[in-house]
């Protein structure tokens, strides 16, 4: 299983550094993670085919990681996409997709490809499941499995212990990390950096991956990975935009 980020931002982004959304790559399959910014143009700046996508997986429908969706199903048309394309979501979400796309005449109808809603995913080489998170709106953690290996995703979420309990012995934890532990009361639905070092520390994880971050609410980008290192030693990683990390 390969991971390379598109962006790593809270839904505050930067001049560099855009929502966070990621592709996961197996021997079978390519797949997104949320649909953040313009997704065809960060795929091509990761020179990567957007033809290729055989999945799309929406954890949520808040803007920062649902308003490209819409964009990215009318390009794949444009491109003259003919593969049917599975999208793994809740139904909260595929609620407002289909609404979307309706309102924007992006239907299977008016497409070149048919558009397939489903709650998990199964293959030969990768299992995909969906689990209610701890957000301000219904949305989707989501755990990953190849193998022996598997890596959970937090999707946007406040802290909880049940999330440990999910993750247990992960190879990898992906965990938002949007607010500093020391300069917000109230995370609002979300995580600080500590938070996510005491998920991972909990969920004896491996390695913990760091994204959905305000940047401006850290001291510095070197303060966002010493506050998880407070609560776990295990290795911390804020990853780099458009590189491919081999789990």
């Amino acid at each position: 299983m390969e991971l390379l980020f598109l962006g790593t931002s809270c839904a505050v982004p930067n001049r560099d550094n855009g929502s966070t959304s990621f592709l996961v790559k197996t021997q079978n399959s390519l797949i997104l993670v949320d649909a953040s910014d313009n997704p065809v143009k960060s795929m091509l700046k990761s020179e990567t085919d957007p033809l290729d996508l055989d999945l799309i997986i929406l954890t949520h429908y808040h803007a920062d990681h649902f308003s490209g969706y819409p964009a990215l199903i009318s390009t794949l048309n444009c491109l003259g996409r003919k593969r049917d394309l599975m999208v793994i979501t809740n139904r909260e979400t595929e609620d407002k997709a289909r609404n979307i796309l309706d309102l924007l005449d992006l239907d299977n109808s008016n497409l070149l490809f048919d558009i397939d809603y489903t709650g998990a995913f199964s293959d030969i080489d990768i299992d995909i499941e969906l689990i209610p998170g701890f957000h301000t709106v219904p949305t989707s953690m989501i755990r990953f499995r190849e193998g022996e290996k598997e890596v959970f995703y937090s999707s946007d979420t406040a802290y909880s212990p049940k999330l440990s309990d999910l993750a247990k012995n992960c190879r990898l934890l992906i965990h938002e990390a949007t607010f500093s532990q020391y300069k917000r009361l109230s995370l609002e639905g979300h995580s600080s950096a500590y938070e996510a070092g005491l998920s991972a520390k909990n969920a004896n994880a491996e390695e913990l991956f760091l994204c959905h971050i305000c940047e401006n609410d850290y001291l510095n980008p070197d303060s966002i990975i010493e506050e998880a290192k407070e609560a776990f030693s295990g290795k911390i990683v804020v990853p780099r935009l458009f590189k491919w990390y081999t789990i």
